[in-house]
């Protein structure tokens, strides 16, 4: 399982830099909004039947191929899919003593709305950009790497958190949501990923130090409480994975949970510090 796992993780991991780098933007809208319906699908069906979300998904689907905002309402939505995972935040410390809020199936069809639209708006508001999204960090990168760049932080997050956690983890980190998790983890994760990400950005670009620092600081703990939130929807329903679509991996929603929020922070964060106008 730990090989099938490795292999499955690095293929994937192939696959969506290919597609970010080189597919023309006709074909990687639908492809996203593909894997963020399937995501939402996933999320649906562990609190609804499988009718309910399928019809549900393929409305979220056709809304994200053929809606199209301006920019003004593209940040609009990002910031209230980030105001809603601040919320998601004080359910995870308020769980289980919450559990009747998170099992209300109107709560849940907005969570799925919130978790998924403002991702998927982040996505192409970086990838529509006109001019360098990130100029105010001083990166020379298009929105093709920027989105790369976005990916990897999370990816690496995720990576150092779960291999950091079995090796040296002791103490229990959010255990009311999801008791595998611990401290170490989480702390290696947090203050590993910079010491991953800086140096191979200083290799193509210069850059401002402590900007890019704060941003990342930022969206790592976006990244966590996306994970932590998956845990807590799975953990009301008493599920381990949101299914079996991803061999050794569980489901589409278990592998971008923490990109779900990393990316609303990361666009928030990008305007607030003066990257894009």
């Amino acid at each position: 399982m730990h090989r099938k796992r490795v292999l499955t993780g690095i293929s994937m991991a192939f696959i969506i830099v290919m597609s970010f780098l080189f597919l023309p933007l006709n074909i990687l809208t639908p492809v996203v909004s593909i894997v963020v319906s399937l995501s939402a699908w996933e999320f649906l069906r562990l609190r609804f039947t499988s009718e309910i979300s399928v019809l549900i998904s393929l409305i979220l689907f056709f809304c994200l191929i053929y809606l199209s905002f301006g920019i003004g309402f593209k940040l609009t939505i990002i910031s209230s899919g980030l105001l809603f995972w601040l919320l998601l935040s004080f359910l995870i410390i308020g769980f289980p003593h919450n559990k009747s809020i998170l099992q209300n199936n109107y709560f849940w069809l907005i969570s799925a709305f919130f978790m998924h639209i403002p991702f998927w708006t982040s996505i192409f508001l970086i990838i529509s950009y006109e001019g360098n999204f990130m100029k105010g960090f001083g990166l020379s990168i298009d929105s093709r790497n920027t989105l790369v760049l976005l990916i990897s932080v999370s990816a690496v997050m995720d990576i150092l958190a779960y291999y950091g956690g079995k090796k040296y983890g002791k103490n229990k980190f959010l255990s009311n949501v999801s008791p595998n998790k611990t401290l170490e983890g989480f702390l290696i994760g947090i203050f590993g990923t910079p010491l991953v990400i800086l140096p191979i950005l200083a290799i193509f670009t210069e850059f401002s130090f402590l900007k890019v620092l704060f941003l990342l600081f930022f969206v790592l703990l976006f990244s966590a409480l996306g994970d932590a939130t998956a845990s807590l929807f799975k953990r009301v329903v008493g599920v381990k994975d949101s299914s079996k679509l991803i061999p050794g991996h569980g489901g589409i929603l278990d592998r971008i949970d923490s990109h779900l929020a990393a990316a609303p922070c990361f666009v928030v964060m990008v305007y607030l510090l003066g990257g894009s106008a």
